[in-house]
């Protein structure tokens, strides 16, 4: 189907009241300002306004994407309990945060890809009335921002401008750009400086694409000059290209930490910290049990990059800590909601809280307030806890020690558990495939 022929979306309320949204009055707290041309993007100027979480997000009409993500189920509940009527753009009803009974509705789109669930969100903003839309991977939130100009003029978009999203998810450009400004970074190298030096390159490296890319491309470890001509031939055979667009990293020996923030028109408005406990994989990869901290230098470092970007919306700047110097190391810059984001909800850093108060006009106020020293973790979750496991079972006994202490929070709501038996479903059907393989 082309885009210019785009199918009603089909839509399963899952409640009564999702029928109502057509004919509610404007908020309140809307101005003109909301409806000018200008009001569409993160970075128009909107009216100061006292705001509240308990005023805003009372009935707030809010329009979710990526149903299949953990955070994604993380927004749906954080936003759902505290009142607003939440809807989720997804491919199949049965994906995971669809289950939530913090979902009102689903509306269903033609397909998987980005582009059919983007032409779903913007059909179904133009004829439905929500107040802020909020995409959750690096696919939505890129084209999203290319396409923000479609998007009604009461419906906010709480994104920095496209070609600062797509310039930050360059890890590239963003290691020139922390060496200018005074952040620390690997050594970092592209294919063509590589090549032809190897003998002379320090290992352990890392290989990993260049640029933010769909789904989780594999990350690959080099320790020695042998191993990385094969691993650069393999993914060149692979790619039936040059290999550009991979680049390879000196490895930082250390942990791997966290700084997320909120900024609004280029000012930082919240700040929270973790440091990685566990990781899939266990060599270095996602969160899957971490802990909320904080350290000054690496808020400096954090908002650093943020403050060179100029940022508005939400973010991640990931660092390794380098235990040979104790420096914080640049990893890369996460342009979008992260997938640890359970963490700060729990810790009280109301990160969707924030994009949905300045989408109702609220000029925010800074705020470094959240728990310290909270652990979290996630034990059904794809790759989660149980991924973990299989990289490093040694780990086995502080998992079970974890899990069983109820000061470590996790993902398992028996409150709201549909999505959690999801889960499990999902990790038996990979055991399954596994088995059979």
């Amino acid at each position: 189907m082309s885009q210019a022929q785009v199918a009603p979306i089909p839509m399963i309320a899952k409640e009564d009241k999702a029928a109502k949204r057509d004919s509610l009055p404007m908020r309140k707290n809307a101005t003109a300002a909301e409806h000018s041309e200008s009001s569409r993007g993160g970075l128009s100027k909107m009216p100061k306004a006292s705001v509240t979480p308990r005023n805003v997000l009372k009935d707030l009409a809010v329009l979710i994407s990526d149903e299949h993500y953990k955070h994604s189920l993380g927004i749906v509940r954080h936003l759902g309990r505290r009142g607003a009527r939440v809807s989720i753009v997804a491919a199949s009803k049965e994906s995971l945060a669809c289950k939530s009974k913090y979902c009102e509705e689903v509306l269903l789109a033609s397909g998987t890809t980005a582009e059919a669930l983007t032409e779903a969100t913007l059909d179904a903003a133009n004829r439905r009335r929500f107040d802020v839309v909020i995409p959750v991977s690096y696919a939505m939130t890129k084209v999203l921002g290319r396409r923000r100009s479609e998007l009604p003029a009461h419906t906010r978009l709480e994104l920095a401008e496209s070609e600062t999203i797509e310039m930050a998810a360059d890890k590239t450009r963003m290691t020139k750009l922390a060496e200018r400004i005074g952040v620390a970074v690997p050594k970092t190298f592209c294919l063509e400086e590589v090549r032809g030096r190897t003998e002379k390159m320090a290992f352990p490296v890392v290989i990993k694409p260049g640029k933010e890319l769909p789904g989780r491309p594999p990350v690959h470890y080099a320790r020695d000059a042998e191993e990385l001509e094969k691993i650069l031939a393999e993914k060149t055979e692979a790619n039936g290209t040059s290999g550009d667009g991979l680049i390879v990293q000196e490895f930082i020996p250390g942990e791997g930490y966290g700084f997320f923030a909120t900024y609004q028109n280029g000012e930082c408005k919240r700040v929270f910290m973790h440091k990685r406990v566990r990781e899939y994989p266990a060599s270095g990869g996602v969160s899957t049990c971490a802990e909320s901290f904080y350290d000054a230098e690496l808020e400096l470092c954090g908002r650093k990059m943020l403050d060179a970007l100029c940022w508005h919306g939400v973010a991640m700047v990931e660092f390794r800590r380098d235990s040979r110097d104790g420096k914080f190391k640049l990893m890369e810059v996460n342009p979008k909601f992260w997938g640890s984001l359970d963490l700060a909800l729990a810790a009280g850093a109301d990160f969707p809280g924030d994009l949905c108060r300045m989408a109702a006009g609220g000029d925010l106020r800074f705020t470094s307030e959240y728990k310290r020293g909270l652990r979290f973790h996630w034990p059904l979750s794809g790759h989660g806890e149980l991924f973990h496991l299989w990289t490093r079972p040694a780990s086995c006994v502080a998992m079970i020690v974890d899990f069983l202490n109820p000061r470590v929070k996790s993902n398992v709501w028996l409150s709201d558990v549909r999505p959690n038996l999801e889960e499990l479903r999902g990790l038996a059907a990979q055991l399954s495939r596994a088995g059979r393989g």
